[in-house]
């Protein structure tokens, strides 16, 4: 007889099941991603992670020059829109970015007209980094329906991540108990 994983089935298809849970959860991010730029119509959209120094695009989908040019970037922070969006130095949307104080002097601004950013905030309170949309031209109308549309899926965003970092936890709590060897 072989061995048995979830609910007496096989080893075999429990691992199938788990594999293809993983790759559901890792799609909610791309979906996400996906939901955000064709709802608000814009030219590409990303997830962010930030540290004190620098903001790495984690994922990106949108128009294929903005996906090769920024997939896995790091950026230096004081060049980004995302961290003044998370000092409140600028609002969740900027319809102009070349208009406004706060970024028209920005390289990237010479690209992008338009942003709209929400933060990602884990459930220990800690901020992830951003969840963010961008369109190469200025983009008049946006405004609290687009961040609030933005916040929800800053939820699932971040929902997702928690749970990759439990899993991750999981993993590790594991492999200490047994001394560091798979068994």
């Amino acid at each position: 007889m072989a061995p048995t994983g979830t609910e007496g089935q096989p080893s075999e298809y429990a691992e199938l099941a788990r594999k293809l849970e993983a790759a559901r959860e890792g799609d909610a991010i791309e979906q996400a991603l996906v939901a955000a730029r064709e709802h608000l119509g814009m030219d590409a959209s990303y997830v962010t992670t930030i540290d004190p120094q620098h903001q790495t695009i984690d994922a990106v989908v949108g128009e294929d020059d903005v996906v090769i040019r920024y997939q896995s970037a790091v950026l230096p922070l004081e060049q980004t829109y995302c961290a003044r969006m998370l000092t409140g130095e600028i609002p969740n949307a900027v319809g102009d970015t070349r208009t406004h104080p706060a970024l028209r002097e920005l390289a990237v601004t010479r690209e992008f007209g338009a942003y709209v950013g929400v933060p990602v905030k884990l459930s220990d309170g800690r901020i992830h980094g951003s969840l963010c949309c961008v369109s190469h031209d200025p983009r008049s109308g946006l405004g609290a329906d687009e961040v609030r549309f933005m916040q929800v899926l800053s939820g699932i965003v971040a929902a997702r991540i928690d749970q990759a970092r439990g899993d991750m936890e999981r993993l590790t709590g594991r492999l200490n108990q047994r001394g560091g060897r798979p068994q």
